[in-house]
C-alpha cells in the first residue's frame, strides 16, 4: 500500500511539472519560438536578415537595420490534435480540440543620425513558452492530467550597436512570469487503499524568473550574411498549491486532513537555452534566401523538484522526478520572393528533433521528430502600413512509446502509438515612424519610408 501511494502522489508531482504541449511551433519542447507572420512564414530562417521589429528576440543585432520607429502587433493562433491507439488493448483516444490565441508587440527605435547611426533599441512582448491541452476526462488522461496549461508573458528589452560597417552586435534582458500553470486530474483512490471512487486533484502555481539573449550580425560580402544568435537558460520559480478532494482513508495515505487536503507547493521550471547559426543570400532587393542550424538545451530537463508547506512522509520522500530530456538540433530554410511593389511571398521549411526519450513520453506532448511547411505573404497597405500573413503545418511523426514510469505510479498504461499534426495561422501589423528630429535630418528627396524588402530600412553596407 505505501508504495502504491508514493507512487501516485509522485504522479501528482509530475502534473506540476512541465508537461508540454501545443504551443511548439518554430521549435521542440513546448517552446513557442514564431515570433511574427514574416518570420513564420520563411520556416523561421531570418536571424541573418531582420526582417520586422520581431527580431529583438530572433537576433536582437539586427534592430540597428530597422530606421525609424517600428511599431508590430500580431495574433497567432493554433491548433493542435493528438491521436493515441494502445498497443494491448487496441483502443484510440485524441485529445479535444481547442484554439489557442497567442498575441505579440514590438517596438524598435532607431535615431538614425542622431547617433551616427551606431544605436538602435527595442522592446518586445510575447508569449515564448506555454500549453494548452484537454482531454476526456474519464479517458486516457483521467490520471495524467485531463486538463492542463502553462500561460506565460515574456517582456524583452533590448539594443543593437553597429560596431563597424559589416559587424553589428545586439543583448538584452528577458522577464518571464508564468502567470498560470496548472492542471486538473482524477485522483485514483481505488489504486492507493483499494476501496472509493476517484477524487479530484488540481495544481495551480505562477511565478516569473530573468534570462538573456546576444546576438551578431556580418555582412563580409556583398550579397552574403552570416548571423549567430544565443538565449540564456533561464529559471522560473513557481509558486501556488496542490488541492485534493474527495481522499477515502487519507489518514491510510498519509494525509493530515481529509477528504480535502491543500498544501503550497514550490518549484521551478527550467526554460533551455538555444543557440542558432545563420546564412544568406540576398543576390539582390527582389529575393533572398537563408538557411539556419539550431540546437535547443532541452537537457536542462534532467529532472524537476519540489518542495511543500505541509509536508508528509510520503511527500518527502517524493525527491526528484526524472525528466531526462536532452539537447535537440533544428534546421531550418525559407525565403522571399517580391512580386509586385507592395506584394512579397514567403514560404519555409524546418526540422525538428525530439527531446524526450523514449521511456518519457507521456499523452501531454506524444513528442517525436517534426517537419514544418510555411507559406505567407505581405503587403503594403500605404507608405507606412505592412500587414503580413503565414499558414504553418506541422507534422509530428508516428512514434511508438513505452513509458514505464507512468504504468508504475498508476496502474494503467499509455503506451502505444502516437501521430499528432499541428497548424495555425498568424497575422502581423507594423507601422513605421520618423525617429523625433531625425526628420529634418533627411534629404527630402529621399523615397517612401516602407520598403517591402525582407530587411526593412537596412543599410547595405
Amino acid at each position: 500500500m505505501k508504495k502504491l501511494t508514493i507512487s501516485t502522489l509522485v504522479l501528482i508531482l509530475i502534473f506540476l511539472s512541465n508537461n508540454p504541449a501545443v504551443y511548439a511551433v518554430g521549435s521542440g519542447g513546448f517552446e513557442n519560438a514564431s515570433y511574427s507572420a514574416k518570420t513564420l512564414g520563411q520556416g523561421n530562417a531570418t536571424i541573418a536578415r531582420p526582417q520586422d521589429p520581431s527580431t529583438i528576440l530572433s537576433n536582437p543585432a539586427g534592430i540597428i537595420e530597422l530606421d525609424g520607429i517600428r511599431v508590430s502587433g500580431g495574433l497567432q493562433n493554433l491548433d493542435f490534435r493528438s491521436f493515441h491507439q494502445n498497443d494491448v488493448t487496441g483502443d484510440r483516444n485524441q485529445n479535444k480540440g481547442k484554439l489557442v490565441l497567442l498575441p505579440s508587440f514590438y517596438m524598435t527605435a532607431n535615431p538614425g543620425k542622431l547617433l551616427d547611426d551606431r544605436f538602435a533599441l527595442g522592446v518586445g512582448v510575447n508569449s515564448p513558452f506555454g500549453l494548452s491541452t484537454k482531454y476526456p476526462s474519464i479517458g486516457m488522461a483521467h490520471y495524467t492530467g485531463y486538463k492542463n496549461q502553462l500561460k506565460m508573458v515574456a517582456t524583452t528589452i533590448a539594443g543593437s550597436l553597429r560596431a563597424t560597417d559589416w559587424l553589428d552586435l545586439g543583448g538584452g534582458a528577458i522577464n518571464y512570469y508564468i502567470y498560470d500553470y496548472g492542471q486538473i486530474f482524477n485522483y485514483p483512490n481505488a489504486a492507493i487503499v483499494g476501496a472509493g471512487a476517484d477524487g479530484r486533484a488540481m495544481t495551480e502555481t505562477s511565478g516569473g524568473g530573468w534570462g538573456w539573449n546576444f546576438g551578431v550580425l556580418l555582412k563580409p560580402l556583398p550579397h552574403h550574411r552570416l548571423a549567430m544568435s544565443y538565449r540564456s537558460r533561464a529559471d522560473v520559480e513557481v509558486d501556488g498549491r496542490v488541492v485534493i478532494d474527495d481522499l477515502v482513508l487519507g489518514g491510510a495515505q498519509g494525509y493530515d486532513t481529509f477528504p480535502h487536503f491543500e498544501s503550497g507547493a514550490h518549484s521551478d521550471v527550467p526554460l533551455p537555452w538555444n543557440l542558432t547559426f545563420g546564412y544568406a543570400y540576398e543576390p539582390s532587393m527582389k529575393w533572398a534566401v537563408e538557411t539556419d542550424f539550431g540546437i535547443t538545451g532541452w537537457n536542462v530537463f534532467a529532472d524537476q523538484n519540489f518542495t511543500f508547506d505541509r509536508p508528509n512522509p510520503t511527500l518527502n520522500a517524493l525527491g526528484t522526478i526524472p525528466r531526462d530530456y536532452k539537447a535537440a538540433v533544428s534546421v531550418h530554410t525559407g525565403g522571399h520572393y517580391q512580386i509586385t511593389k507592395k506584394t512579397d511571398l514567403y514560404g519555409g521549411f524546418a526540422f525538428y528533433q525530439a527531446a524526450s526519450p523514449k521511456n518519457h513520453v507521456d499523452n501531454f506532448l506524444p513528442d517525436s521528430n517534426r517537419y514544418m511547411w510555411s507559406c505567407g505573404t505581405s503587403y503594403q497597405l500605404t507608405e507606412r502600413t505592412q500587414v503580413d500573413f503565414a499558414y504553418m503545418f506541422m507534422l509530428f511523426a508516428g512514434r511508438n512509446i513505452s513509458n514505464p514510469v507512468v504504468f508504475a505510479k498508476t496502474g494503467e498504461s499509455i503506451d502505444g502509438k502516437y501521430t499528432s499534426i499541428m497548424h495555425g495561422a498568424f497575422v502581423t501589423f507594423t507601422y513605421h515612424f520618423d525617429f523625433p528630429f531625425e526628420k529634418r535630418m533627411k534629404d527630402s528627396k529621399e523615397g517612401p519610408r516602407f520598403e517591402m524588402t525582407p530587411s526593412l530600412g537596412r543599410s547595405q553596407g
